[in-house]
């Protein structure tokens, strides 16, 4: 039998949760609010939320009771100690995380919930404060996909997409790492290029307008599709040929004294896949030295 979700307790009033929060009382749902720092509940409560003093007290009476926290220690802390989340939460119950954690957290958060007689929904959050403010975050939520269902009322309070990923719940988080380590790799990759444009005596707006027609070009679209369904054959671009090139790109950083060390991790993959008889194959095929490394077959 579906839940009727009313009460909503939430915890955690950083730069992503007190907007999340702020739109979960403009959608109508009876807010209870618990931070830390109290100070940073005060405009929820003038605005019509409740304030809590403990995680326990925001979690009493809550059909579902949200968290917006730091970490794996922050999420444990939060649900366990002496005030938490189990303390308070109702049988049948939902508590929903939206931290960036760890694959493991989540998989132990969920099992402490079963225990409890209460359930986890694993729901971290893709965008930065404006989105929040705005409403249009995106989530992977992975869980009982009808509970999930249950609680899409919430979700649209404060998020544009809801991508249900998994029942293991786990996989969320996974996604979530992945998505920031694409992020994370851009950024590293951009600064090193620019480094590079710089030494060598590109100028600034060639190089952006460049990375634009790089990042929007189909050949990359083309390697999102293709690279997981590993088909290499025939070559766009053969190994050895990339192989080459990035020889070159080695060569020229050393002339300019710029490292470039993303190009020195993809030689050395070039050289295994060489190795292994791949040089005929498209230049992406090393994402089966990628494949060995991590023990697939």
């Amino acid at each position: 039998m579906a839940m009727s979700i009313e009460n909503i307790g939430f915890i955690g009033l950083g730069r992503i949760g007190a907007p999340i929060a702020q739109n979960i009382l403009k959608a109508g749902f009876s807010l209870t609010v618990y931070n830390r720092s109290q100070e940073k509940a005060t405009p929820l409560i003038e605005a019509g939320a409740k304030g809590a003093r403990s995680p326990k007290e925001a979690a009493m009476g809550a059909d579902v009771v949200l968290t917006s926290l730091m970490d794996d220690q922050s999420m444990f802390d939060c649900v366990l100690e002496t005030e938490g989340i189990l303390e308070g939460l109702k049988p049948g119950g939902i508590h929903i995380g939206m931290a960036t954690i760890s694959p493991s957290c989540a998989e132990k958060l969920a099992q402490l919930h079963k225990e409890h007689g209460s359930h986890y929904i694993a729901c971290p959050v893709v965008g930065r404060p404006p989105s929040a403010v705005t409403g249009t975050m995106t989530l992977y939520v992975a869980g009982d996909k009808e509970l999930v269902d249950q609680c899409q009322p919430v979700f649209d309070a404060f998020a544009e997409k809801v991508i249900w990923v998994s029942e293991d719940h786990k996989v969320a988080n996974s996604v979530k790492l992945a998505n920031n380590f694409v992020v994370v790799a851009l950024i590293e990759l951009f600064g090193e290029v620019y480094a590079f444009a710089e030494k060598s005596g590109i100028d600034f707006d060639l190089m952006q307008r460049l990375l634009r027609i790089i990042l929007d070009h189909p050949a990359i679209h083309g390697y999102v599709e293709n690279i997981p369904k590993r088909n290499f054959l025939p070559a766009g671009f053969d190994l050895a040929s990339g192989f080459k090139d990035v020889q070159l790109m080695l060569q020229a950083s050393t002339d300019v004294r710029a490292p470039i060390p993303f190009a020195s991790i993809a030689r050395e993959k070039f050289l295994a896949a060489m190795a292994h008889g791949m040089q005929e194959h498209d230049w992406s095929a090393i994402y089966e030295i990628s494949r060995m490394n991590a023990g697939l077959d």
